[in-house]
Formats: C-alpha cells, structure tokens, sequence
C-alpha cells in the first residue's frame, strides 16, 4: 500500500511537542523527506538533533488565527502531520477545547487551498473514552472496538487526587476527525485524510511500565490497586503505543495508497498489538498498512 510518490515536503504542526519532536527525528531520517516545516507557539529549535535541523524550517504562529506569517509555508507541500492543540492533556476545558478545533479547520482549510494531499490528524483514544467502563465495556472483547465503532468521548479515571472526564477534549477530537472527512469529500479525496486514534505514548523511552491507574506517567503505579484502579490501568495499558510503532504508524499514514478509502478518509486505532486489548489493529493493516510489532506485556514482563 506505498504510494509511487511518497511526500517530500511535510508539515508538522504541535513541533515543539513531545510528540512532534518524535515524528520530526522518525521524518528526519527518511530518504525521501526533502524539508520539515514545524509550527509552534514557539520556533525554539534546541530541543532538535543537527540532523532534524539540517532540513526543518520552524515557525512561530497561533494555528487559532488563520494568518499569511504560517499559511504560506503549506505552498508546495505533500503533507501535513497535525499534532497541535490548544491544550494537549485530556483535562482541557470546552473552551480550551474549542480552541484546538479551530486550529484543525485553520489547518485543514490551509492544506485544501494549498493543494496538499494528505494530511495525518492526531485524534485520541478518548474519542472512544466511553467504552472504559460499563455500560459500554460490557459489549466489548478483544479486538472489538474498532474504526467503525460508534463514538463515545470521554475517559473517566481518579488521577490520585480528582475525578477526571475529558468530555471536552474527546468531543472535540470526534469533531476533529468529522471535519477531516468532510474535508476529503469536498475535496474529493484530494486532500485524502488519516484519522489516526493515538493511544498512550510517553515522552522519551516511552517504557509502558511508568504508566499508572491515575494517568499520571512519571511514578510507577503500586502493586495493590482497588478494582476501578484496576479496570483504570488495564485500559491504560490495552493503548499503549511503543515509538517504534508510531514511527509505523506514521509511515504507514503518510505513504498508504488512498485509492479504496470512502471519500478518500480512514481512521485507524494508533495503539501496539498488545494482547488481550479491545483495540482492533487489524483495520489499519487493512487500509494503510500499518502493522504494529510490540506488545505491552513482553515490555511489563
């Protein structure tokens, strides 16, 4: 499923992030990526290696305000990689929310007039965050919760201090994802999209054993847990994405052939093949090749 052209120009939106700093290194040392161009709130490239450098531009711009200083930067590009967003955690409020979906129809309306053609949309295992607890997880086994299967935004989980539901932030990524597919078929497929359902990726060696019940990542998560801090990280770790398998991921959605898509969108659940999960991988083997090769219990042992 490699298409004959794969992009040379690619944009990166969110660059400074952690997880546009990891798609910038993984495009980076792709042949066939010619120039990065990265936008932020902030065009601080200390955080990049010489070689990311080498071939990426970085600019500062508020993706909330469709502006000439970043929209001109899309002329002549083959992709964009949108990982921006106004408040990147799962807490965000409706109007931080808010925020992040203008910045998608700022991006995506960019990329359409400028001709890309394809673009990767960074949506979220909470768009699905409803099927963690019952009722829902009880119409659930292995592999059933697919591309197809009906939204539900929002995760419930105790962080070690507070009830936490990130309605807002889920909804606003089932938006996202909504716009992208409009988008496509207005666009007639030109602008082709990948609706990519990033699980749980950490920063730096994203070791799946600093992932606790709370969601808090940088303590390990004690040995005895009550059952909904039990239900909590299960789920936690049924989602976990290693950084070899983003970097799969991410080839996977820049490179697919997007002949057989509906309208020329897909959506994929961006997680590893970790045993026993409810996530589905193999819709994204299906439609762009993506095939992921860890599994969180040979990292946990």
């Amino acid at each position: 499923m490699t298409s004959p052209l794969p992009p040379a120009r690619i944009v990166v939106t969110g660059a400074t992030g952690q997880l546009g700093r990891k798609a910038l290194a993984i495009l980076a040392r792709q042949p066939w990526c010619e120039h990065l161009i990265g936008i932020d709130l902030s065009a601080d490239d200390t955080a990049f290696s010489p070689e990311v450098r080498d071939r990426l531009t970085l600019i500062a711009a508020d993706l909330e305000r469709p502006d000439p200083v970043w929209t001109r930067h899309f002329t002549g590009v083959d992709a964009v990689v949108h990982l921006a967003a106004r408040h990147s955690t799962p807490d965000a409020s409706w109007e931080e929310a808010l925020g992040s979906y203008n910045m998608t129809l700022n991006v995506l309306t960019a990329a359409a007039t400028h001709g890309v053609r394809r673009l990767m949309y960074s949506s979220s295992n909470h768009a699905m965050g409803g099927y963690k607890d019952p009722p829902l997880a009880g119409t659930l086994g292995p592999g059933k919760l697919t591309a197809t299967t009906e939204p539900a935004p929002g995760t419930r989980w105790f962080d070690g201090e507070r009830d936490v539901h990130s309605l807002a932030y889920g909804t606003s990524k089932v938006m996202g994802e909504r716009l992208c597919r409009a988008y496509s078929a207005v666009t007639q497929g030109r602008l082709s999209t990948v609706l990519a359902r990033i699980g749980w990726i950490l920063p730096g060696e994203n070791d799946p054993r600093d992932i606790t019940y709370s969601g808090v990542a940088h303590q390990r998560a004690p040995a005895a847990l009550d059952e909904p801090a039990r239900r909590a990280l299960a789920w936690f770790h049924g989602m976990w994405l290693s950084n070899e398998d983003f970097e799969r991921l991410l080839i996977a959605a820049l490179t697919a052939d997007c002949a057989g898509w509906p309208d020329g969108s897909v959506t994929v659940n961006g997680v590893s093949a970790n045993q026993g999960s409810v996530w589905d991988v193999t819709g994204g083997q299906a439609s762009i090749g993506y095939v992921p090769q860890d599994d969180v219990h040979r990292r946990l042992g």
